[in-house]
C-alpha cells in the first residue's frame, strides 16, 4: 500500500509541473504584450496648468495628427539602457485636444482653428554613459470657410537635452514646453493678422455708395453723370473727324472702384461708381447744335447710367468669399456688355435720332428706368 502511495504522489507532482509550463507557454504565445509591455513602453501624461488662459480671437476646435506613425511619441532609454517607446495616454490627437479645451476659453465668436501636426517626437541617443535627446513639433495651423479649408500659417521648433543613464520623468514638461511655444507662436500670428489677412476673411459686407461727383463740372476734361445736370453742346469739345456720316458722337464710360477693409473678420467693400463722358472724346458739327439732337446724345449717357444701377443690384448677390474679386471683375465685363449691347440697339432703332418714333420709345424708357435716381 505504501508503495502505491509514493506513486500516486510521483505523478500528481508530474502534472503539477506540466500544468505550470503549460500556463507559462500559453501566456507568452497568446498574450506576449501583456507580459512584455511594461518593458517596451513608457505611458506619459501632458501637464495641465490650473489658469486658463484666452488666446487672441481663436481656440483650436480639433487636433489632426498627420503623421506617418501615430502609435508613439519616439523611441527612448530606460532602465538598464532597454530601448522603450515613448507613448501619451489615450492617443495623441486626443491627449492634445483634452489638453487645449483644458488650458484655454473659447469663444463662439472666435476662429475654430485646426491644429494639425506634421511632427511631435522625442528621440534619445546613447553614447558611453551620456544620453542625449531631442523633443521637436511642426505644426500648420486652418480654419474652414464655408467648404473651403484655409492654409493660415506653420511652425516648428525643437528643444536639446542631456541627461545621464537610468529613467527620466522629464518628459512631459519637455512635450508642454514645445506645444505651448507652438501656441504662442499662432497666439503671435493672430494678434498681428486679425483685422489685415484675408486669409482670416469670414464673410463680406457689400457698401453701395453714392456715385463719384465733382463740385465743378466745367472744369476738366470729364463731365460725370448727375440727375441735376443734363449735357450741353459746351462740354463737346473733341475734334469731329473729317470721314464721318454722322453729326455727333459721345464718348461716355463707367468704371467701378472697390477698396476693401477687413474688420473681426467681415471683408468690408465699398463699392462706388464713376459714370462719365468725356469732352476731348465728344465731337459734334456746327450743323447739329439743335435740343432735339442733343436729347438724343444725352439718352446715350441715360443708358450708360441704367447699367450701372443694374451693376449695382446684382453686385449685392455676390456672397462668395474665395471668389469675390474675380465676381465682380466678371460682372462688370458681362455689364460692360450690356451697356454696348443697348447703345447699339438704341441708335438702330431711333436711325442715330432720325426716327422721331424710335427716339421717343427710348425716352420713355430711360425716364421710367432712372424716376427716383439721385
Amino acid at each position: 500500500v505504501a508503495s502505491k502511495v509514493h506513486n500516486l504522489r510521483q505523478d500528481m507532482n508530474k502534472y503539477k509541473k506540466t500544468t505550470h509550463f503549460l500556463i507559462i507557454l500559453s501566456i507568452l504565445f497568446l498574450n506576449p504584450a501583456h507580459l512584455f509591455a511594461q518593458y517596451t513602453d513608457k505611458w506619459i501624461s501632458l501637464k495641465y496648468e490650473s489658469v486658463r488662459h484666452k488666446p487672441n480671437n481663436f481656440y483650436f476646435i480639433k487636433v489632426v495628427d498627420e503623421r506617418k506613425n501615430r502609435d508613439k511619441i519616439g523611441s527612448i532609454y530606460g532602465e538598464n539602457q532597454y530601448e522603450k517607446s515613448l507613448k501619451l495616454s489615450g492617443g495623441t490627437a486626443k491627449s492634445l485636444q483634452n489638453y487645449f479645451s483644458k488650458s484655454f476659453v473659447k469663444s463662439s465668436s472666435d476662429y475654430p482653428i485646426a491644429f494639425k501636426i506634421r511632427e511631435l517626437a522625442i528621440d534619445e541617443s546613447i553614447t558611453n554613459t551620456k544620453i542625449t535627446g531631442k523633443c521637436k513639433i511642426k505644426v500648420s495651423y486652418s480654419f474652414q470657410r464655408d467648404t473651403t479649408e484655409i492654409e493660415l500659417t506653420d511652425f516648428q521648433t525643437s528643444i536639446t537635452f542631456n541627461r545621464t543613464l537610468g529613467d527620466y520623468n522629464n518628459y512631459e514638461t519637455l512635450l508642454s514646453k514645445v506645444i505651448e511655444k507652438s501656441v504662442m507662436y499662432f497666439d503671435e500670428w493672430m494678434k498681428e493678422n486679425y483685422d489685415n489677412n484675408q486669409k482670416l476673411i469670414r464673410s463680406l459686407k457689400l457698401v453701395i455708395n453714392s456715385d463719384y461727383q465733382i463740385e465743378n463740372p466745367e472744369k476738366g476734361d470729364t463731365i460725370f453723370w448727375s440727375p441735376t445736370r443734363k449735357m450741353i453742346w459746351a462740354d463737346f469739345t473733341g475734334t469731329m473727324p473729317k470721314m464721318t456720316k454722322y453729326s455727333a458722337q459721345i464718348f461716355n464710360n463707367f468704371e467701378y472702384f472697390a477698396p476693401l477693409k477687413l474688420e473681426s473678420g467681415i471683408l468690408r467693400i465699398d463699392l462706388q461708381m464713376k459714370v462719365y463722358m468725356l469732352k476731348s472724346g465728344s465731337w459734334t458739327s456746327s450743323s447739329s447744335l439743335s435740343e432735339y439732337s442733343i436729347a438724343h446724345e444725352q439718352v446715350h449717357f441715360d443708358l450708360t447710367k441704367i447699367v450701372v444701377e443694374r451693376f449695382k443690384q446684382k453686385a449685392q448677390l455676390i456672397l462668395t468669399v474665395d471668389n469675390y474679386d474675380s465676381e465682380l471683375q466678371l460682372l462688370f465685363i458681362d455689364m460692360y456688355r450690356e451697356m454696348n449691347r443697348l447703345q447699339k440697339e438704341y441708335d438702330d432703332e431711333s436711325s442715330h435720332s432720325i426716327n422721331v418714333l424710335g427716339q421717343q420709345k427710348w425716352q420713355q424708357f430711360v425716364d421710367g428706368e432712372l424716376k427716383g435716381i439721385k
